[in-house]
């Protein structure tokens, strides 16, 4: 480990001395200490993200019965970061999505679901700038890093002129829309995505993402969202 219990005894006896913004920043310091001390290792995890979120505590959330529901685990990618578990029921729902060739809204069978992903280290500091509403300006500069990478890769000959122009404004495509809402009262500190209506955790160094689609009804899918993260921070 990086640092020691007793520095980090140390910088919190050090920071109660101080005062104000100095007092405000020790504090942190030594909050981002203790994460590395007694934090959890998401490698721990690694293939066994079922045993983090169960097919009982999925059951138990959705008040589906266990015997009825499909499990997946995907680990389509390498890297276990990438990888999820989730359960799913048949429950004739649907919902509407826009088709890519018309733009027009359509009906299509919608299974109801419980999944658990994005299992990973990460520390407090960081994960609040992952997951913060961007600003004018940060998205401004992502359009510019975009426009600028794509130029470099279309001169050296790595992509076509077509394909340039579809990277470029990509950063702020993918931004549009993007913000995030605190929940208060689940781990060390917890956001929703408004956008892609997901709830993402920090807990002892590890964050981790939940989605629940059991309804059409955005607030019953995000109640759900953090019944689901408060049994698995139990297991943590």
């Amino acid at each position: 480990m990086k640092t020691t219990l007793l520095s980090v005894i140390s910088l919190f006896l050090f920071a109660f001395t101080c005062s104000g913004d100095k007092k405000e920043n020790l504090e942190s310091q030594a909050n981002e200490a203790i994460d590395e001390v007694v934090g959890k290792s998401a490698d721990e995890f690694n293939g066994k993200l079922d045993q983090l979120l169960t097919l009982e505590m999925a059951s138990e959330i959705s008040g589906y019965a266990a015997a009825e529901a499909e499990k997946d685990y995907n680990q389509v990618l390498k890297s276990p970061v990438t990888h999820s578990v989730s359960y799913q029921w048949e429950k004739g729902r649907n919902k509407q999505i826009k088709n890519p060739i018309n733009g027009k809204m359509m009906d299509i069978p919608a299974k109801d679901f419980i999944q658990l992903s994005w299992v990973k280290n990460t520390n407090l500091k960081e994960f609040k700038f992952n997951y913060h509403t961007p600003t004018t300006e940060e998205l401004a500069n992502a359009d510019k890093a975009m426009n600028e990478k794509a130029n470099e890769m279309q001169q050296q000959g790595k992509v076509n002129a077509t394909q340039a122009e579809m990277a470029k404004g990509m950063a702020s495509e993918m931004a549009k829309g993007l913000s995030f809402d605190e929940i208060k009262g689940v781990g060390e500190y917890a956001v929703w995505n408004n956008k892609h209506k997901e709830l993402i955790v920090f807990y002892k160094g590890i964050q981790f993402q939940i989605t629940a689609e059991l309804s059409d009804d955005e607030k019953i899918n995000k109640q759900k969202s953090i019944e689901t993260s408060k049994l698995i921070i139990n297991k943590l």
